[in-house]
């Protein structure tokens, strides 16, 4: 059982405990964004400004779903963040997300899908989840997307964007995701 716990071998991890893709080759900085960006259109799927983030979920032991989401590399990375990105198109994906970022009780039961659309828009739709914050507006340029939010102790907001309402400068490349305040300086970012 130890070993779905821990690394093998006492060893560094370098932040993510996972693959995560490269950052897009072309980068504007959060101000720029902010004051010539595009503001897509996003559906707000949760708000709650009470929410608590909890230290531990009891379906994160290891005795649930076969230590599922017990890796504890896993468990700290996902505690160092407030911004928390996936797609909504795969179920399985979808399924470990909420899990892991401990919204299972929150958006278990949501979906996250646009109903009667194109696949197009089906496979487009990306959820945003930001922690201990409240967003102002979301802006996108090139393959980065803005969250402009103040920071706050307690909260939980669940966001979907579409990449149909963005303006990639390139298709292939990641989408870098930034949570930052009004002033532009970055709380937290995270790549899709």
């Amino acid at each position: 059982m130890i070993k779905r716990l821990e690394v093998d071998e006492p060893k560094d991890i370098i932040d993510p405990p996972f693959g995560q893709r490269a950052f897009p080759s072309k980068l504007k900085s959060p101000q720029d964004i902010i004051r010539n960006g595009n503001q897509p259109p996003y559906k707000v799927l949760l708000d709650n400004p009470d929410w608590k983030r909890p230290v531990y979920k009891s379906y994160w032991h290891s005795s649930v779903s076969g230590g599922r989401w017990s890796y504890v590399p896993t468990r700290l990375y996902y505690a160092q963040h407030r911004l928390f990105t996936d797609i909504t198109a795969g179920a399985s994906e979808y399924y470990d997300f909420v899990h892991d970022i401990g919204l299972e009780e929150e958006l278990g039961h949501s979906s996250t899908e646009p109903k009667d659309e194109s696949q197009i828009i089906r496979l487009g739709q990306i959820v945003v989840v930001v922690m201990q914050a409240k967003i102002e507006k979301v802006l996108t340029s090139g393959n980065q997307v803005v969250i402009v939010a103040r920071p706050k102790r307690n909260g939980v907001q669940v966001v979907t964007v579409n990449k149909v309402n963005m303006m990639l400068d390139d298709q292939k490349e990641a989408i870098l995701f930034q949570l930052v305040t009004p002033e532009g300086d970055e709380i937290d970012y995270s790549v899709l």
